[in-house]
């Protein structure tokens, strides 16, 4: 009896230590033991690491799934060019034919003309301008720059010289006065020659319907400037956005002109410092008008007393010089022309269509303002939606960040 207890006990032993072993066996292997060689695993678990996304990473070029990261990333890398060296010069041409090397960066400007200085500031580069002459005005925040003689005609050339500017921008009446032109040339100033107005005015007389459309208005001249001028002192940017705004405007206008007769075109009398003196432009014909000089054969021609009331237009535009743009100088000019006995029985004075534009208004960055005012007084029913003044406003306030009093046209 003790004998079969003892083979029993030992029977037993042995079955408990095989269900031992067998139960680590299966354990150990449902888990996938890194220790083991998987083709030991008779079931082996996928990881996330073995999903398409990864496999597609790690082959690119074996799957339209690939992390569209990595290899461009490489490629990149590899092929990353120099950087451009900022340049430290620039070679230009100024208006009055002159190629002179400018060094750059430009931080230090002398503007003597008001036009040039104000499309200067409306390209926010107000900050580089330290010298002006009494004609810069515009915008008023130019007043506390310092002053540096009366015009660009008259220059204080010792003073100009003593400031050492980086360059001097002048419009072609300093020409006019050698002396000083050359005194600041031989000082080593790069002089830039530019008008903000055409230099000659295009005779439009016998041009066709199209052509007339396509003849660029003083405001493509002052953004073809403004654009040129980026290559001195940059600000590419600003230029970009007044180019677009002022374009808008210029393409309204042109468009809206440009679906009218002859027979809507209104007869016109452009007189500019004094009485009988005008000037042969596409400027009339731009703002829906028949200028009453195109078939002179000069550009700025004198008309005679005989010629005007002979032609007897039916509006008389008058540009005069205002320098503070205060509204009796406008008023005083009306009244000259509407008191002239020449221009009594003329239909311009006899129905009130007189009107007086500042020079100011019609070149440089005020260039869109005097185009809208001559538009609406010519063609008053194509622009019943559009008032000059507030686009007046509108520039001042977008280029200037300021509203700005002042006349610049009348009524």
């Amino acid at each position: 009896m003790k004998r079969n207890t003892a083979i029993i006990a030992i029977v037993l032993v042995a079955l408990i230590l095989s269900a031992t072993v067998y139960g680590t066996y299966s354990l150990y292997f449902s888990n996938g033991s890194s220790s083991l060689s998987p083709t030991s695993t008779p079931n082996p678990i996928i990881t996330p690491t073995q999903t398409p996304t990864s496999t597609s990473t790690s082959s690119p070029s074996n799957s339209p799934t690939s992390s569209p990261t990595a290899t461009p990333t490489a490629t990149a890398s590899s092929q990353t060019p120099s950087p451009t060296p900022t340049p430290t010069s620039v070679i230009v041409t100024d208006g009055a034919g002159n190629t002179m090397t400018i060094p750059l960066p430009v931080t230090k400007i002398a503007a003597l003309d008001g036009g040039i200085a104000e499309i200067l500031c409306a390209m926010g580069c107000q900050n580089l301008i330290v010298g002006r002459t009494e004609s810069c005005t515009m915008p008023p925040s130019i007043l506390s720059v310092k002053s540096y003689g009366e015009n660009d005609y008259a220059p204080n050339v010792e003073a100009l010289i003593t400031l050492k500017p980086d360059i001097i921008f002048a419009s072609s009446m300093l020409p006019y006065n050698p002396t000083a032109y050359q005194q600041l040339k031989n000082a080593g100033i790069p002089v830039y020659i530019l008008d903000t107005t055409t230099p000659e005015p295009t005779n439009p007389f016998k041009m066709t319907k199209d052509e007339l459309y396509n003849v660029p208005t003083p405001i493509d001249f002052t953004c073809g400037l403004m654009q040129n001028l980026t290559s001195i002192v940059g600000h590419q940017g600003e230029a970009t956005t007044y180019i677009n705004w002022a374009q808008n405007y210029n393409k309204l206008v042109k468009d809206r002109i440009y679906t009218l007769t002859p027979s809507q075109q209104v007869k016109t009398y452009l007189e500019w410092y004094g009485y009988g003196r005008t000037f042969v432009t596409a400027s009339v014909y731009q703002a829906g008008g028949i200028n009453i000089a195109e078939n002179q054969t000069v550009y700025s021609p004198t008309l005679s007393n005989e010629f005007i009331v002979e032609q007897n237009p039916s509006a008389i535009i008058a540009l005069i010089s205002s320098p503070t743009h205060n509204i009796n100088d406008f008023i005083a000019a009306k009244n000259d022309i509407i008191s002239r006995t020449a221009l009594q029985n003329v239909d311009a004075v006899k129905y009130g269509r007189v009107y007086i534009c500042d020079f100011y208004a019609r070149n440089g960055v005020r260039a869109v303002v005097g185009y809208l005012y001559w538009a609406k007084w010519l063609q008053p029913s194509l622009f019943s939606d559009i008032d000059p003044g507030t686009v007046n406003q509108e520039l001042n306030q977008k280029f200037f960040g300021t509203a700005i009093a002042g006349t610049f046209a009348y009524p």
